[in-house]
């Protein structure tokens, strides 16, 4: 395999990574963010009471 062909072959792979990466910080702030709308919609009584 020729220099620039295993340059490719690790960038795509690098890429792939990254992709993963943001995938799955895009689903964490999905998650944080319907965690959150939740918290909003609670009565304030019910909310204090979590944090004990």
């Amino acid at each position: 395999m020729e220099e620039k062909d295993k340059i490719i072959a690790s960038l795509r792979q690098q890429l792939r990574k990254v992709l993963r990466e943001n995938r799955v910080q895009k689903q964490e702030i999905a998650l944080l963010n319907h965690e959150l709308e939740r918290a909003k919609m609670k009565p304030p009584k019910e909310r204090s009471l979590n944090y004990l």
